[in-house]
């Protein structure tokens, strides 16, 4: 017995489940958070008319440290399983749940110039 009657259900069954895998999107900060280093984040990106939740709680990635603020472009990097338990402990644990690719556990990558928004004002540059 086959297990797919037609490739169009193939192709059904790929896009329903790519439609809820998040890997990475780009965001505008709401407001962060820096004694936590964590802010909510708009994605910027819309499906259709509907535009993605606003993601609280993420976790900025700063290298180097510099001010962020609302309006901030960044990158939000969807982790392949739950983090809660890594956050909150800082160490190796087991997920708390089987929950993967989630809006829940995202991670921002702060400071991309793009034309809306202005160059880092302390940007660092190496001395050559």
């Amino acid at each position: 017995m086959e297990l797919w009657s037609a490739p169009e259900e193939r192709e059904a069954l790929k896009r329903e489940i790519f439609a809820s895998l998040h890997c990475a999107l780009p965001g505008i900060v709401v407001s962060f958070d820096a004694e936590r280093q964590t802010a909510e984040i708009q994605p910027a990106v819309r499906r259709g008319s509907l535009a993605y939740p606003v993601l609280s709680g993420v976790p900025v990635f700063m290298p180097v440290p510099f001010d962020v603020h609302p309006g901030d472009a960044c990158l939000v990097v969807f982790a392949d399983i739950n983090t809660d338990a890594f956050l909150e402990s800082g160490e190796a644990a087991e997920p708390p749940s089987a929950r993967k690719h989630s809006l829940s556990d995202g991670f921002a990558f702060v400071g991309f110039k793009t034309g809306h928004t202005e160059a880092a004002k302390n940007f660092m540059t190496p001395d050559l």
